[in-house]
């Protein structure tokens, strides 16, 4: 182990910052290629690795092998992924084609979607393409441009996953001092997110904000616990900066959690400039360099363009995102009515239907074809997670009345995630509050300080709820798993019966352009068209195709 004057540099450290420099490093490349007119393409990605194996190799053999061991995790992952289609209606829709767009030469610091892609004109398409953040994205057409099977580009997925998981670990270990099973134990828990699982092989971002603000929290409570090492501010550094090329929502969630933990710390200290100035400019520099480097598009060509700094979100002209979204009944309820409501009703993701509350713990049929969807509206966060949750709070209930005092850390985070919950407008939709799982998880955490000779059935009911847990996240993963194999064979044998045909198609695409890589990477012989077919067939979802007469 390396040391330093603050704490020990853990491996676990070192893999999580291999994974998040990847991250930084590949999208700052792009976005100095942008700036002098250099399109993304292969180097995007390889160039940025090899400069940081040559950083990795003056810094120690160990993060060398960190390093390493990411990017063979990311290319084995990539491989895997091409075997399994999103089918998610917004990756169809628009994140697959910002990844197809950026790809295929698209210069968004210098142009408009509209002048690069001819999707873009198609319904609200170049309002999000051009205005949203594009981190993620660009990482995923980096991994696109090396493989040229867009599937792969959900690798990028990973990159958010595997630092979750070992910072979680690496917390675990050395700031509650949970022994090596445990940790481990408690590190599944975190990368275990229903919101997560349901997004893994899809383009969604939701993921990505998601493992931005757990890994914010964790490193806080490293930080907090006085066991930070120097790796764990450049985690933080990279974490907070990247989280401003996600998607909006990210550096207003990791800010807020920033400044409630920075408010304790300095309550803790007692103002105490020397041991808070690190952690200040750590945190003002990643913001920086978020907004005026890595993000500086959306967040610096909107306020040049004379646009509100998060369009179209906000500002003239906002789009109304949540418009035709809610499920029936939902809009007559208050903001604690819809979240109680999607927190202990049946999972479902049809709008058409209300709400149906159910038992916590109970498990129906109906509600399982739901849990591979990417963006659940109710019950979202898995059809056993309202059991877990219940017993979670009893369990809250019996180590208070053993009074076991709750760690700082932990309690600071319990009220953050409970506050948001409670007044966050979309609460209610579990992948825009993907940190509700985690208020069980740190409850769980929390029991681990009662002693276990003052109350041994404690023991047994931490594992009831941790097998829950487990069960709750087991059948999301056979959900997704399942449904990701059928659709893929189901499209595979279409494919296969059109190239059999022999014939050209004419496609229309309609709502998901992307469908038009399927052609092209199976080899069929295909013209787009942009109007209606005269004898169109109906290929998948709403894309139709129609065959050419020799």
């Amino acid at each position: 182990m390396k040391k330093t004057r603050y704490q020990t540099i853990t491996f676990s450290e070192q893999i999580a910052f291999a994974a998040i420099s990847l991250l930084v490093f590949a999208v700052a490349f792009a976005m100095a290629g942008f700036a002098v007119g250099i399109s993304l393409g292969w180097y995007t990605l390889v160039l940025p690795a090899l400069l940081l194996l040559g950083i990795s190799f003056f810094q120690g053999q160990k993060q060398c092998y960190a390093l390493l061991l990411i990017i063979a995790a990311v290319a084995l992952w990539a491989v895997a992924c091409n075997f399994l289609f999103d089918w998610s209606y917004d990756g169809m829709y628009y994140h697959k084609q910002a990844i197809i767009a950026l790809k295929e030469g698209w210069n968004p610091l210098w142009q408009s979607s509209l002048e690069a892609d001819e999707f873009a004109s198609y319904l609200d398409m170049a309002l999000w393409l051009d205005n949203y953040p594009k981190g993620v994205w660009i990482f995923s057409a980096a991994i696109y441009a090396i493989t040229n099977h867009l599937e792969t580009a959900k690798a990028a997925n990973l990159l958010f996953l595997i630092p979750t998981f070992w910072i979680a670990y690496d917390v675990m270990r050395t700031v509650y001092g949970l022994s090596q099973k445990k940790g481990l134990a408690f590190a599944i828990l975190f990368v275990l997110n229903p919101v997560f699982i349901c997004q893994v092989f899809t383009s969604y971002n939701d993921l990505a904000v998601g493992c931005c603000i757990i890994m914010t929290a964790l490193l806080c409570m490293k930080i907090y616990a006085e066991r930070a090492s120097t790796y764990t501010y450049l985690l933080l550094f990279g974490v907070a900066a990247f989280s401003c090329t996600v998607k909006f929502t990210a550096p207003v969630f990791v800010g807020i959690l920033l400044l409630a933990t920075g408010i304790c710390y300095a309550w803790k200290t007692k103002l105490d400039w020397a041991r808070l100035k690190r952690p200040v400019c750590v945190v003002l520099s990643a913001f920086l360099a978020g907004v005026l480097l890595l993000g500086f598009d959306p967040y610096v060509k909107h306020v040049l363009q004379g646009q509100h700094i998060l369009y179209p979100v906000m500002g003239e002209g906002a789009y109304d995102i949540m418009n035709t979204n809610p499920p029936a009944t939902m809009d007559e309820r208050g903001q604690l009515g819809k979240l109680f409501v999607s927190l202990f009703s049946k999972t479902n993701n049809d709008i058409s239907q209300a709400p149906q509350p159910k038992i916590p713990g109970a498990v129906y049929a109906d509600e399982l074809p739901h849990l591979s969807n990417a963006d659940i509206r109710i019950g979202g966060f898995g059809v056993l997670f309202s059991a877990v949750l219940v017993l979670s709070l009893l369990l809250l209930v019996a180590a208070t009345c053993y009074r076991t005092r709750m760690r700082a850390a932990i309690g600071i985070f319990l009220c953050v995630f409970t506050l948001l919950a409670l007044f966050f407008p979309e609460s209610w939709w579990a992948r825009y509050a993907s940190y509700i799982y985690y208020i069980p998880v740190l409850i769980l955490l929390h029991s681990m300080d009662v002693p276990p000779e003052n109350a041994k059935w404690l023991t047994w009911f931490r594992r009831v709820i941790y097998v829950l847990f487990l069960a709750n996240s087991a059948l999301l993963i056979w959900a997704v798993l399942r449904t990701g194999i059928q659709t893929t064979a189901e499209l595979n044998q279409k494919l296969e019966e059109v190239k059999a045909t022999g014939s050209k198609v004419l496609v229309r695409v309609n709502d998901f352009p992307s469908h038009v890589k399927l052609f092209s990477e199976y080899g069929i012989d295909f013209e787009v068209v942009h109007h209606g077919l005269d004898n169109p067939q109906l290929f998948y979802r709403n894309t139709k195709i129609e065959y050419v007469a020799p």
